[in-house]
């Protein structure tokens, strides 16, 4: 459990590194830097909500939940190193994402999100399949596209608290990514039937 414990709070921080690369820099740059998170996800097997969500049976949603938890707190982590480097960019970038995030409905973060999770799992897929091109552009695509994920939007929130900007929406619009990320993962194993390998 321990071990659990301690790569579910190192999958947050690396994502939570990502996520400031991005705001750093912005853009299509950014979008592509921001796959080292995830890269680093698969390299050292850690815990990442949404890299294993699609994998695990419903009866583990407590498992999913609690390695949830460990992404979050190595979020705030990375937010807590975020501070000593933020810049007008970062800053602009960060109010970009609060904004969408807190003027969008729930079912739009619902929909929205589930392209994430599908385009996580794939991501996810190819890597256990040797095939790493779904990492490297499976992220720029949902970045690109503005689609939530909710571990990296953990990273947001965190730092838009530590800033004094964290709201009540942008608490519901993270639930509702987890909720969306979380059927979006699970759609190619719906789609693609007993050819999905677990």
């Amino acid at each position: 459990m321990k071990h659990f414990l301690s790569m579910s709070v190192y999958a947050g921080l690396l994502i939570g590194v990502a996520g400031l690369v991005y705001l750093r820099v912005g853009g299509i740059a950014g979008a592509v830097l921001f796959a080292f998170g995830l890269l680093c996800v698969v390299m050292c097997g850690a815990q990442l909500y949404t890299g294993k969500s699609g994998y695990l049976p419903v009866k583990q949603i407590p498992r999913l939940i609690l390695m949830l938890a460990g992404n979050a707190v190595g979020c705030f982590l990375a937010a807590i190193i975020a501070l000593y480097v933020t810049n007008d960019t970062l800053m602009a970038n960060l109010s970009t994402i609060l904004t969408a995030r807190d003027s969008a409905s729930w079912i739009g973060l619902l929909v929205t999100s589930a392209g994430t999770g599908m385009i996580m799992t794939l991501a996810v897929y190819g890597a256990r399949e040797k095939n790493y091109l779904p990492l490297l552009f499976g992220v720029p695509v949902f970045i690109l596209c503005g689609l939530p994920h909710c571990v990296a939007d953990a990273f947001y929130y965190a730092l838009a608290l530590l800033n004094g900007r964290l709201t009540s929406t942008l608490l519901m619009a993270w639930i509702w990514a987890i909720i969306g990320n979380y059927i979006g993962c699970n759609l190619p194993r719906i789609f693609m039937g007993a050819d999905f390998k677990k």
